[in-house]
């Protein structure tokens, strides 16, 4: 069960380390219960009260400490294509689609260098994404990024690997609706 202790020391661990620490599995559902719990009190004290803005403000801070840390791994991993540990499953899908932007921008800013004209890397009007259907263990792909794909989780997958991974059954593309 989370508490304002927990909770605040999850944000000094993330503080007193440079890498990502890990979050417990389930923690943005204790988190919502916890919060849901303390703000429905029908009595709440001036404690009580205090105890909800500094929860909401610890969070905040554990949330853009995170965050930074996150960019800074989306530019190691372009240029060294190393990938993060302890990332949530919304973190990997912020970084991912993080890292195919800055790709992106890369690769046109070089073309455009090279080419002295407007780049002819075009960009993608619509990211597709896609819904892992299995598991699979860490691999590489042929962009030499390493790929963690789980059981529906939603994510964009570049080509050729996204096409790959249709043909062999492991993905499936998220229809717009």
């Amino acid at each position: 069960m989370l508490t304002f202790e927990k909770i605040r020391d999850l944000e000094r661990a993330e503080k007193d380390s440079k890498k990502l620490q890990k979050l417990p599995d389930d923690f943005l559902e204790e988190l919502r219960e916890y919060l849901k719990k303390k703000e429905s009190m029908k009595d709440k004290t001036t404690s009580d009260i205090l105890e909800i803005e500094n929860v909401k403000n610890t969070i905040k801070r554990l949330v853009e400490m995170r965050e930074k840390k996150i960019l800074d791994s989306v530019l190691l991993a372009v240029r060294s294509n190393m990938m993060p540990e302890n990332l949530s499953k919304s973190e990997e899908a912020f970084f991912s689609q993080t890292v195919e932007r800055l790709k992106f921008h890369r690769d046109r800013f070089f073309d455009e260098l090279k080419n002295g004209k407007k780049s002819t890397v075009q960009e993608n009007p619509r990211e597709v994404l896609y819904k892992v259907k299995k598991t699979l263990p860490h691999f590489v792909g042929p962009d030499m990024n390493i790929y963690n794909l789980e059981e529906n989780q939603i994510l964009a997958i570049p080509k050729p690997l996204s096409d790959l991974l249709l043909k062999e059954g492991v993905i499936e593309e998220i229809q717009d609706s």
